[in-house]
């Protein structure tokens, strides 16, 4: 059974205030939590108890040698704790790792997001962004938060292997990353087409919202603009393909 602190604290963790006050987030199911327990700072293992097996046995075995408390739960506290339908097991309440602009200019290539809304698309880049190599992503103000717990599930681990800003204003920091010598290069519909996108040293890519592009005050301070063409109907590209069809290119 969970004690009580525990509970109260992963029903407040649902919040972004909470979460940004704790310092914490959580993550759901063997895959994420097993991500976790790798490359992130895990402060605390919950278990179902039905759902312990061999290979959970492993999991909650390397949390208590590593000194990782562990708090098992049943039904009833599932049914309280559940982010999904269905509680997969286990959960994993992580720390938030430090993030400054600083520690974001030693890499080669940045994705910046100018106010991503929906959290499976933002899940989405960040897992398509690791799958291509790069490892650092800023999100404009009035973005989704990047450890809401969709966003956390969209990323399938990946997220415990970003480096991930929350800008307070956009123009700032990508000021902030031309005077450290990136280029900044956006898409726009107006812009040169992408196979001319060529892999360079310290590259930002920037990206605009799903529903309103990319802010104006954003786009006057770009380098370099480029367009993914289409031959069909559709209005627009998803973000997330757009992203990753960027990167593709980039590594072509």
């Amino acid at each position: 059974m969970l004690s009580n602190s525990t509970s109260t604290m992963l029903k407040k963790l649902t919040q972004k205030k909470y979460r940004k006050e704790f310092g914490v987030f959580t993550v759901e199911g063997k895959k994420g939590v097993e991500e976790a327990l790798e490359h992130a700072e895990v402060e605390l293992l919950i278990v179902e108890e039905s759902a312990i097996d061999a290979d959970m046995g492993v999991i909650i075995s390397y949390a208590e040698k590593t000194g990782i408390p562990v708090e098992r739960a049943n039904k009833r506290d599932v049914d309280a704790i559940k982010q999904t339908e269905t509680f997969p097991g286990v959960m994993a309440v992580v720390a938030m790792p430090d993030a400054s602009l600083d520690n974001m200019i030693h890499e080669e290539h940045i994705i910046l997001l100018d106010r991503v809304n929906d959290p499976g698309n933002l899940g989405t880049i960040i897992r398509t962004a690791d799958w291509f190599g790069v490892h650092a992503v800023i999100v404009s103000e009035g973005s989704v938060d990047p450890y809401n717990e969709k966003v956390v599930r969209s990323t399938m681990g990946s997220i415990f292997r970003t480096k991930i800003y929350q800008s307070e204003y956009m123009v700032d920091t990508v000021e902030f990353l031309r005077k450290n010598g990136y280029s900044i290069a956006t898409l726009d519909l107006s812009g040169k087409d992408i196979s001319q996108l060529r892999k360079g040293r310290k590259q930002a890519l920037l990206f605009g919202s799903e529903s309103h592009g990319l802010a104006d005050n954003l786009r006057e301070i770009t380098d370099a603009s480029y367009t993914i063409a289409g031959t069909g109907n559709a209005e627009s590209l998803n973000l997330a393909m757009s992203v990753g069809i960027t990167l593709y290119q980039l590594n072509s």
